[in-house]
């Protein structure tokens, strides 16, 4: 069975700073690392997606005015849209993440507390419940 989180394209540096900022050890740590490598290739893949969307609507680097309204529409969308990142291969140390930080003793605030709340909907959904084992 394939398991995924899924973020929306906004939210991967959010995340993906959090993961970084975590005081994590041994195999919880390696599952952060694991799952950085997984968001900065798609948060490359949708800063690429966006530099391609946006591109008719800018010249010479400036966005052209008669198009900034639909520029922004664009963009919003794509900050929007989900995307999803398969951990089926990480299972094992994303799973000793998720144990690491259900209950983190840190205090986190603002963006990171925000970002935790994302990240552990998504781990829970794939690590509690009657399929506890991770497959």
């Amino acid at each position: 069975m394939t398991q995924t989180l899924k973020f929306k394209n906004v939210e991967l540096v959010a995340v993906g700073n959090l993961l970084g900022a975590l005081n994590l050890k041994s195999k919880a740590s390696r599952g952060r690392s694991k799952l950085l490598k997984l968001i900065v290739a798609k948060n490359e893949e949708y800063a690429a997606d966006r530099k391609e969307a946006l591109e008719p609507y800018f010249d010479d680097g400036q966005v052209i005015k008669t198009e900034e309204q639909e520029a922004r529409k664009v963009a919003f969308e794509l900050e929007n849209e989900a995307t999803v990142i398969t951990i089926t291969e990480y299972v094992e140390k994303l799973k000793s993440l998720y144990e690491a930080i259900k209950d983190y003793p840190y205090e986190l605030k603002n963006q990171d507390a925000t970002a935790y709340d994302l990240l552990m909907d998504q781990l829970e959904e794939n690590f509690e419940g009657s399929n506890n084992d991770g497959n």
